[in-house]
């Protein structure tokens, strides 16, 4: 998944990441978004998405559930990019 070709852009959500959904180029049509489990990826499943061009970015200050974090991502990206007006 992590090495198929497209134009997306391609977020990892990390708790240490430095940059934010607000940090985010515009315009994008297309978002690869990576969500881990509960628990955060592996030190070698975040180096992979490192390898493939993932962007870590930081969803906020608290670690969300996985089902919270899907949504709760989406909508942040949707405000980000104007698609909730």
């Amino acid at each position: 998944w992590c090495a198929e070709q497209d134009s997306g852009l391609r977020l990892n959500l990390h708790p240490r990441a430095h940059a934010s959904i607000n940090t985010l180029p515009l315009p994008v049509e297309r978002v690869r978004l990576l969500i881990g489990p509960e628990g955060g990826l592996s030190a070698d499943e975040i180096a992979m998405t490192a390898r493939y061009q993932f962007t870590d970015i930081l969803l906020g200050p608290r670690v969300l559930r996985t089902e919270t974090t899907a949504l709760t991502a989406i909508t942040a990206l949707q405000v980000r990019f104007g698609d909730l007006g």
